[in-house]
């Protein structure tokens, strides 16, 4: 089996997590879509980022749950964001 590429949308998503501040509200109103200074992933994206191991999500701090690049993911950024 094949190892999965990243599309530009999830190569884009891991870009928004190289620095480490990505994180979804765990507030129970709040939506499920990963804030990060840079922008916003969508729930699917970061569904998809978990699934292919690219992504992690850390234990929840306060009312925030981050969401972290994997060593995997890195190996998917550009050469300037390792």
């Amino acid at each position: 089996m094949r190892t999965p590429k990243p599309t530009k949308t999830q190569r884009n998503a891991l870009v928004l997590l190289a620095d480490g501040t990505a994180y979804r509200s765990t507030r129970a109103f709040a939506d499920t879509n990963v804030y990060a200074p840079g922008g916003r992933i969508t729930a699917a994206t970061s569904t998809v980022l978990v699934r292919n191991g690219w992504a992690t999500w850390g234990p929840e701090v306060g009312l925030r749950k981050p969401f972290l690049l994997t060593d995997a993911g890195r190996a998917h950024l550009p050469a300037t964001e390792k």
